[in-house]
C-alpha cells in the first residue's frame, strides 16, 4: 500500500464523516424545532383548557410534555454522535499530517524519559519528535504507559515475539475498529486523579459495611413511608405523618452525613469516565477475533462492560444527592444514602478485584491499536525475526522510521560471528543514525511491530547503548563520570554472561585523545571476550586497525565523506573498511577558521 493509497483511505474516510456530522446537525436542528413546537403547544392547550373549562384539553397537553422528553432523550443520543463524529474527522485528519511528518498534535512522552534506561534516552524513543510522538494514539488513561512499556521492555522470547507479531497483524486491519475506539475514548474527560480516585475506592470496604443494621431500618422506614403514602390516597389528612417520619430518617441519617459526604467527594461525578470504559469494553466485547490473546480479552469484555455500566448508573444515581433539594427530599422518605452506600458496597465488593484489571484491558488494547495503526502506516515495513537459533545481526535496507521517506538512505549491514563493529567517519557522514536505526528498529522489534528495513533478523540481544550520556547538577556528576558509570554498568551485564547488543558512539569524549583511545581499546578487548555484540561509531582511525589482531572478532565499517568543487558532500552509505576522509580541517578552512 502506497503512501498515496493510505492519503485517499483518511481523506475518503474523513469525508464520509463530514457528510453524516452534516446531516446529524441537520437532525439536531430539526429535533430543536420540534422541542420548542411541543412546548408552545403544551402551553396552548393549558391555556385554551383554562379558558373553555374543557378538562379533557389537558389530555394533548400532557401528551406533548412526554413527547418532548422522548426528543430530550433522542437529542441527547444524536448529539452523542456529532461529537463522536467530529472525533473520527480529526482522527482522520491528523492521520492525513502525519503523511506529511506532522506529528504535533501527538503526545510526546515525556513523563517516561528516563536517564537511567538502557536505551530510551539515547534513542529519542520520547520527547519532541520522538519514536513514541509518531506512534502514539493512545486516548485511555492507561494507554500511555502500557505503550511507553511496549517500546522500553526488551522481550527476548520468540514465541512471545511471534504472539505479538500476529495481534499487530491482526489489529493492522481492523481500522474501523481502532478508530471507533480511540474517537468514543477521546470523548472522556482524562483526568488522571479522578481515575486514580476511583481505583482507589475499588481497592477498599465502603464504611457502611460496618453498619449493616441500616440496610434493614432503610427497608423497615421506606416501607413506613410507603404506607403512610397509601393512607394518604385514601385520607389525605394522613398524610401529615410524613413530616415525623421524615424528622426520624434524617435524625437516624446524621450520624453518617459527614463520612457520607467525604466517600461522595472520591466518587462523585465519575459516572462519565466509567460510562466511556463500559463503551471501550463493549466494543471490544463485540468485535470478531482471531488470535488466542485477542479472543481471550474478548471474553472478559462483555461481563466487564456490563459490571463497570451498572457502576457508572449506581454513582449517577448517588450524584442526585448533590442536589440539595433532591437529596434531602431522597433521605427524608426513603433514606436514600443508606441504599445507595450498600448498593455501591455490594458493586465494590463482588468486583474490587477487577475493576483495576478492567480498565487496564481497555489500556491495553489502547496501547496494541497504537502500534497497529503504525503497521498500518507502514505497509512497507517487514516483522523481523529474532532467533536464538542466529548468530549476529542482518538488517536490509535499514532506516530509521522517523526521517522522512524522501530524505531516507537506507543501509545493509551483515554481521555473523563479529562481536565488534567498528565504524569509523567523518562528522555528519550518518554514524550516529545509523546506530540509531539499528537500536529503534530493535525497540519497535520488541514492541512486536515491523521495522524500517527490508529484512532485519536478529540473535535475542538485551540492548544497551552509551550515545547522549548528560551530566547532572543535582547529583554533583560530570559528563565524563556519567559516562563512566553508564560503560561500567554495560560491562557489568557483559561479565554477567547477558547477550547484549552494545551501541557506542564515540566512547570517553570528556577525557583527551590519548587515554579516550586506550579506554576504547580497552572496551573494546573487553567485548571480543564475551557473548555480545558491540557496534562502536568513533573518529579515531587507530580504533579500527586491532581488526588485524582479532581477525573474525572485530570488523571495519565507514561512512565517507566527498569533497567535489570545493563542497563537502555525504553519501550516507556504509561500506566496509576504515574511512578515509575527515572534514574537520576543510571545514575550517571554509569557514575562515584556520589557514
Amino acid at each position: 500500500m502506497a503512501r498515496s493509497t493510505l492519503k485517499a483511505i483518511y481523506t475518503e474516510r474523513k469525508e464520509q464523516f463530514e457528510y453524516l456530522l452534516g446531516r446529524e446537525k441537520r437532525m439536531l436542528a430539526f429535533i430543536s424545532v420540534l422541542r420548542l413546537l411541543l412546548i408552545a403547544g403544551t402551553v396552548y392547550f393549558i391555556i385554551l383548557s383554562i379558558k373553555s373549562g374543557y378538562e379533557i384539553l389537558l389530555v394533548p397537553a400532557g401528551l406533548m410534555v412526554v413527547l418532548f422528553f422522548v426528543f430530550v432523550a433522542f437529542h441527547k443520543n444524536r448529539n452523542d454522535k456529532r461529537r463522536l463524529l467530529i472525533e473520527l474527522i480529526a482522527i482522520n485528519q491528523e492521520e492525513l499530517d502525519a503523511l506529511e511528518n506532522n506529528f504535533a498534535t501527538f503526545d510526546e512522552g515525556r513523563q517516561f524519559m528516563d536517564p537511567h534506561h538502557p536505551w530510551s534516552l539515547d534513542l529519542d524513543l520520547f520527547g519532541e519528535k520522538s519514536l513514541y510522538q509518531y506512534i502514539n494514539r493512545t486516548a485511555t488513561h492507561p494507554g500511555p504507559a502500557v505503550l511507553a512499556d511496549y517500546l522500553t521492555k526488551a522481550v527476548l522470547d520468540e514465541e512471545k515475539i511471534n504472539s505479538r507479531q500476529e495481534v499487530i497483524r491482526e489489529l493492522n486491519e481492523k481500522l474501523n475498529l481502532r478508530q471507533h475506539f480511540t474517537a468514543n475514548a477521546r470523548l472522556m474527560q482524562k483526568d488522571d486523579l479522578e481515575f486514580e480516585d476511583v481505583i482507589g475506592w475499588s481497592k477498599q470496604p465502603v464504611f457502611i459495611e460496618k453498619y449493616q443494621w441500616t440496610k434493614v431500618l432503610a427497608i423497615v422506614m421506606t416501607a413506613v413511608t410507603s404506607g403512610i403514602i397509601f393512607a394518604g390516597i385514601l385520607d389525605p389528612s394522613m398524610l401529615i405523618l410524613l413530616i415525623p417520619q421524615a424528622l426520624v430518617n434524617l435524625t437516624i441519617l446524621s450520624p453518617f452525613f459527614s463520612r457520607t459526604n467525604r466517600f461522595q467527594e472520591q466518587v462523585s461525578k465519575k459516572h462519565n469516565f466509567l460510562h466511556t470504559y463500559s463503551l471501550l469494553l463493549d466494543i471490544l466485547a463485540k468485535e470478531d477475533f482471531s488470535h488466542t490473546d485477542l479472543k481471550e480479552m474478548n471474553a472478559q469484555c462483555k461481563d466487564a462492560s456490563d459490571a463497570i455500566h451498572k457502576l457508572s448508573g449506581l454513582l449517577s444515581l448517588f450524584d442526585q444527592r448533590l442536589n440539595f433539594m433532591v437529596g434531602l427530599t431522597l433521605n427524608a422518605l426513603v433514606l436514600f444514602d443508606f441504599y445507595m452506600l450498600h448498593s455501591l458496597a455490594a458493586w465494590n465488593r463482588k468486583y474490587r478485584n477487577d475493576l483495576a484489571a478492567w480498565v487496564e484491558i481497555a489500556g491495553r488494547s489502547d496501547a496494541l491499536f497504537s502500534l497497529a495503526g503504525f503497521a498500518y502506516n507502514h505497509p512497507g515495513y517487514s516483522y523481523p525475526e529474532i532467533r536464538k537459533d542466529h548468530a549476529g545481526l542482518r538488517a536490509i535496507d535499514l532506516g530509521h522510521p522517523l526521517i522522512p521517506e524522501t530524505k531516507r538512505v537506507d543501509n545493509t549491514v551483515e554481521i555473523k560471528d563479529e562481536r565488534v563493529v567498528v565504524i569509523t567517519g567523518a562528522n555528519m557522514a550518518g554514524k550516529s543514525t545509523f546506530l540509531r536505526s539499528i537500536g529503534v528498529n530493535l525497540a519497535l522489534a520488541y514492541a512486536g511491530c515491523p521495522v524500517c528495513a527490508k529484512e532485519f533478523v536478529t540473535a535475542p540481544y538485551q540492548l544497551y547503548s552509551s550515545m547522549r550520556t548528560a551530566d547532572s547538577l543535582k547529583d554533583d556528576e560530570s559528563y565524563f563520570f556519567a559516562e563512566i558509570k553508564r560503560l561500567k554498568k554495560i560491562v557489568d551485564k557483559m561479565m554477567a554472561g547477558e547477550q547484549l547488543l552494545i551501541l557506542l558512539d564515540e566512547v570517553l569524549k570528556g577525557t583527551n585523545a590519548t587515554d579516550k583511545q586506550r579506554g576504547s581499546k580497552g572496551l573494546i578487548k573487553k567485548s571480543v571476550a564475551h557473548d555480545v555484540l558491540c557496534i562502536i561509531a568513533t573518529h579515531d582511525l587507530a580504533l579500527g586497525e586491532m581488526a588485524g589482531e582479532y581477525r573474525g572478532k572485530i570488523v571495519n565499517y565507514c561512512f565517507e565523506s566527498y569533497i567535489k568543487e570545493l563542497e563537502l558532500t555525504f553519501d550516507y552509505r556504509i561500506q566496509p573498511g576504515i574511512a578515509k576522509n575527515m572534514n574537520a580541517s576543510f571545514l575550517m578552512k571554509q569557514m575562515g577558521i584556520m589557514d
